[in-house]
């Protein structure tokens, strides 16, 4: 699809002050959609806002919302709703992740991840499908991880989360074969984002580590290309093939040793 053909396209990107997401809005800018772009804080939007327009001319609209709030994604679909904002594309991003072992991360902070990661991607898909099926046109983009994959232990809520959203994904994919409506799942591996920085997955060998950059032009193409799921970099689709034919012992032996990674020293 040329740039020239997302003119009048708007895309809806969630977690979008860095990382991912920040990389997303920045590659579909460039070609030629308008944005909606959501995250906490509103500062970084205005920045990032007026980076696009003078990069782009993009036009921008702002939503700072919490998505650990239970209300929050109806809120914001029925703000641009009322706004007569009509998201063609929908990218859910925004998400959290905390490593250590599952008693040691408080169970607060368990369910704001689960409020994220899995019930606010859901309702915001939910949302924003109906209209799509309405006009029989529309692309949502969702953003998983290879630990969707396998079990891991120190970060077995994070993976268990995108393990739901890459099973929902694929269901949906087939829900909505014989539309005009594309639903691809993004698993990108370990990312140089702000999400590891700080967790000892940023201190994994540079070679393991992609930039978010490659990780969201990957995923937008593969998104326009309507592919139901997308597995970011050749090491890791390689990897991911391999472990699909492994039996779950081993599979939970793999977790280990990389949740052991993932393990404060």
């Amino acid at each position: 699809m040329s740039m020239s053909a997302n003119e009048g396209q708007c895309a809806l990107v969630t977690g979008a002050s860095g990382g991912i997401g920040l990389e997303l809005a920045r590659v579909l800018a460039a070609n030629r959609f308008s944005l909606v772009l959501l995250a906490r804080s509103r500062d970084k939007l205005q920045d990032i806002a007026r980076e696009l327009k003078t990069d782009h001319g993009t036009r921008v609209t702002i939503v700072a919302a919490d998505l650990s709030e239970p209300l929050a994604p109806q809120a914001v679909f029925d703000s641009l709703n009322d706004a007569g904002v009509r998201v063609d594309l929908l990218v859910n991003n925004a998400g959290l992740l905390f490593e250590g072992r599952f008693d040691a991360i408080g169970l607060e902070d368990q369910l704001r991840l689960l409020q994220v990661n899995i019930v606010a991607m859901t309702a915001l898909t939910r949302l924003f499908l109906a209209p799509m099926l309405e006009r029989n046109s529309g692309r949502i983009l969702n953003v998983a991880s290879v630990a969707a994959f396998m079990p891991v232990p120190n970060l077995a809520v994070y993976a268990a989360s995108k393990a739901y959203v890459l099973s929902l994904g694929e269901a949906l994919s087939q829900e909505l074969s014989g539309s005009k409506i594309t639903l691809t799942t993004l698993c990108p591996g370990v990312t140089d984002t702000g999400m590891v920085h700080g967790t000892n997955l940023g201190n994994m060998p540079s070679m393991m580590i992609m930039d978010a950059k490659t990780v969201a032009l990957e995923g937008f193409r593969a998104c326009m290309a309507g592919k139901p799921v997308h597995v970011a970099g050749l090491a890791n689709e390689l990897a991911v093939q391999w472990v699909k034919y492994q039996p779950s012992w081993l599979l939970r032996a793999i977790g280990g040793v990389f949740g052991k990674a993932a393990t404060p020293g």
